[in-house]
Parts: C-alpha cells; structure tokens; sequence
C-alpha cells in the first residue's frame, strides 16, 4: 500500500468516526413530536395545554364582560346618585335664598321699629317742653294777677286765652298720650324701652345648642355674633320639654359665644347637646 493509499485510509476512518459521532447524537436528541403533541400530561402535552390555555381565554373573556356589565351598572348607579345630589343642592340653595329674604324682611321691620322709637321719644321730650312751659306761664299769670290786681279784666282776658290754649294743648297732649300709649303697647311687645340701643336689642326666637361644658358654670353655645348675639343676652336653657336653667352672655364670637349659668335660676345640670333659646315657651 502506498503512502497516499494509508492517508485516504486513515481520513475514511477518522469521517467513519465523526459520522457514527454524529449519528449517535442525533439519534440521542431525536423526539417524537407527534407523541410530544397528543401527551395527556397538562405538563407535556400541547395539545392539552392548548384545551387549557383557550379554556382559560373563554373564562377570561367571560370575566371581563362581567366586568364590564358591573361597570356599566356602577356607572349608572353614580349617576342617577350624583342627580339626586344635585337636585338636593338646588333644593338646598332655593332654601338659602328663601332664608335670606325672610332675614331681610325682619331686619327691616327691626329697623322701622327702632326709627318709630326714636321718634316716639323725640315726640316725648317736646311735650314735656310743651308741659313745662305751660306750667311757667301759669306761675307767671298768678303772680301777675296778684300783684296787679287792677288790671283784673286784662287778666281775665288773658286767663281765657291761656285757657283756650290750655285746652287746644290738652286735646294735643291727648292726642299725643294716645300715640305715646300705643308706641309703647308696640315697644312692649317687642321687648323695647325707650332708652334702648338698637345693638343692645336681643334677637327673636334665635336658637342654638350647647357644645361645652366648662368649669365656673361656664357654657359655650353654637350662636354668635354673626346671629345677632350680643354680649349681656339672656338665653334660655331647656332639654326637651323640661327648663334647665338661664345663662348671661359674656363673650361673644362670629358663630360661638360663652354665657354664665344664673345659679339662682337653675334647675338641673346643663349637659351638652342641650339647647338654648331666647324665646322660652
């Protein structure tokens, strides 16, 4: 054999080698795809992963359309409440306008009751002017006729014409007694004197709760300045239908104010939550 025979001869057994190499490791790779694909194993078979995955994707879709008609319901839900919410509002602010007008109205009436004071009292002051002349004239007239009494007639003459006069006054003192009597029948009815200040004057029916219970028979209650309270007001305390007791207003805030409990007027123990009043009945 030849040199270049041996050398083809060891070539064809070193590719015999890698040959049989290859074969070897394709035939330990090989798998049979066709077993592999109809495996019932959940873990191995893709075709039971394929049951599986389009199960899941039918139960999926089913959720999310439950979903989706919960949503819808949500949605309609808040927007039938946020309708009544608004119609509550609108309802709400036809209320404060309606307040608001009411408030005018008694502060305007407030405010022509005062105005009818004050000229009530201006009224009072002239005709004790008026009086009190009347009454000087007359000393006057009767030291006059005594010490001149010869001018009698000229006197009887002036005592018939003072009493002409005296009683045209009487008639307007009258007159104005019965406007006086009936000013005053008005001014006690709302609580007025005639020396009384229109921001001392307390606020009708105002109502209000107690929210603290302090030491020293100290109160703080839920009205304030803002409702027309002003320091020195007398508020009423009751719970339900039972009268606890009186407060005196010591300090007074836009919506709080303190008040001192009145000891000789008490008649139980102010708790909070009870309610306060100016008009008690």
């Amino acid at each position: 054999m030849t040199l270049v025979g041996k050398i083809f001869t060891v070539l064809i057994l070193l590719m015999s080698v890698v040959f049989m190499s290859f074969a070897v490791m394709v035939f330990a790779t090989h798998q049979n795809w066709k077993d592999q694909v109809k495996n019932p194993d959940p873990n191995i078979g893709y075709e039971v992963k394929l049951k599986n995955k389009t199960a899941e994707l039918a139960n999926a879709k089913l959720e999310h359309d439950r979903t989706r008609q919960q949503l819808a319901l949500e949605q309609a839900s808040r927007r039938q409440a946020l309708a009544a919410l608004q119609t509550r509002l609108d309802t709400a602010e036809k209320d404060v306008v309606t307040l608001t007008n009411d408030f005018n109205l008694k502060s305007a009436a407030l405010t022509q009751v005062a105005e009818a004071s004050k000229i009530a009292q201006t009224r009072l002051d002239g005709l004790e002017a008026e009086n009190a002349k009347l009454r000087k004239e007359t000393q006057l007239a009767q030291l006059d006729r005594d010490a001149q009494f010869s001018k009698v007639v000229e006197l009887t003459d002036r005592l018939n014409q003072d009493e002409v006069k005296r009683q045209a006054l009487e008639e307007r003192s009258n007159q104005l007694n019965a406007q006086l009597a009936q000013m005053k029948m008005v001014m006690d009815a709302h609580g007025l004197k005639p020396d009384s200040l229109v921001s001392s004057l307390e606020p009708i029916n105002l109502n209000g709760i107690v929210l603290v219970v302090g030491d020293k028979d100290l109160v703080e209650i839920s009205v304030g300045k803002d409702d027309g309270l002003r320091e020195g007001h007398i508020m009423e305390v009751y719970r339900g239908d039972t009268y606890i007791g009186q407060i005196k207003i010591m300090k007074v805030g836009p919506d709080r104010a303190v008040g001192q409990i009145n000891k000789d007027l008490k008649r139980g123990q102010v708790r909070k939550g009870d309610h306060v009043t100016t008009k008690f009945s």
